[in-house]
């Protein structure tokens, strides 16, 4: 399956997140994740840091329109480019100046964009701001939505697009039935770059920064102290990926992540069941319940 599917080995590459006060909230990502700001042609803003980079737009507060997936070169998006056309896909244009041309989008069913292509080099700087010291590593690693319609969700992002499924989490009714809450999904050996969560409406969820270690979330923590930036959850560990973590929130409450050790899954791994508990989203403590 894995050998015969166009999408694998795409990796997200950036976000968009749109607010009310775009200066207020890109002085927080600049800040709190030692990224550089910029500003681009049609008046939003790139944050970008080595190996980490999203765009600030103005908007409706806490909303995040798009995600965007890279391909490693142009035959790759090529390749996913037929296999969406052979279906029957409606694709739309690029929203992000950060591939080059033969970028497309696709949207899903609560109306949100994904987008894929190939990072236009002249917007690729891939190394640390200048005039801020060093920090730890932070990828850019996986993004994460709530939605109301877990089905038709996952209908789109498995049969249409390709993702493959990891872990399901499932809740146990009263009727002795079970309710599928959590679906987590891979494009690479990473045990996800894309995670939906069964919730009241359609909403972003959060998106993470993926480090080399424990120290790394020590320093990051750290470096979160020094902003007076209080942890909103964790540290902790997940029970699917098995990583470390801990979140903040930036100014509109929408959730960011800072994860370490990341799981790698086997092409061959079938999909794992978890209980819909506090202890499946945090071995260590409190958890983040949705529903």
């Amino acid at each position: 399956m894995i050998d015969h599917n166009p999408l694998w080995g795409a990796e997200l590459d950036h976000i968009r997140l749109d607010t009310a006060d775009p200066s207020k909230t890109a002085a927080f990502y600049r800040d709190a994740f030692a990224m550089s700001e910029k500003s681009l042609a049609d008046g939003s803003t790139l944050l970008q840091g080595e190996e980490r980079r999203l765009i600030v737009g103005s908007g409706i507060a806490g909303d995040q329109p798009y995600s965007a997936f890279r391909f490693a070169d142009e035959t790759r998006l090529a390749a996913y480019r037929a296999h969406l056309t052979a279906q029957g896909m409606n694709l739309m244009p690029s929203p992000t100046p950060l591939f080059s041309d033969g970028a497309f989008a696709v949207s899903d069913p609560d109306g949100r964009q994904m987008v894929f292509g190939v990072i236009d080099p002249a917007q690729d700087n891939g190394g640390s701001p200048e005039g801020h010291p060093p920090h730890p590593p932070g990828r850019m690693q996986h993004v994460v939505v709530a939605t109301a319609d877990l089905a038709a969700m996952m209908a789109f992002y498995e049969d249409t697009l390709g993702f493959v499924a990891t872990d399901h989490v499932l809740r146990d009714d009263e009727d002795g039935g079970q309710t599928l809450t959590a679906v987590f999904y891979r494009s690479t050996r990473e045990h996800h770059s894309f995670a939906m969560f069964l919730s009241d409406a359609a909403r972003p969820d959060h998106h993470a920064y993926e480090v080399s270690c424990w120290n790394d979330i020590r320093d990051w923590a750290d470096h979160m102290a020094t902003l007076e930036i209080k942890l909103w959850w964790g540290p902790g560990r997940h029970g699917p990926g098995n990583n470390l973590f801990f979140m903040v929130e930036d100014p509109d409450g929408y959730k960011v992540e800072i994860s370490a050790e990341l799981e790698n899954m086997a092409d061959d791994d079938p999909v794992r069941q978890w209980p819909h508990n506090e202890r499946s989203l945090n071995l260590w403590g409190p958890g983040w319940m949705r529903v």
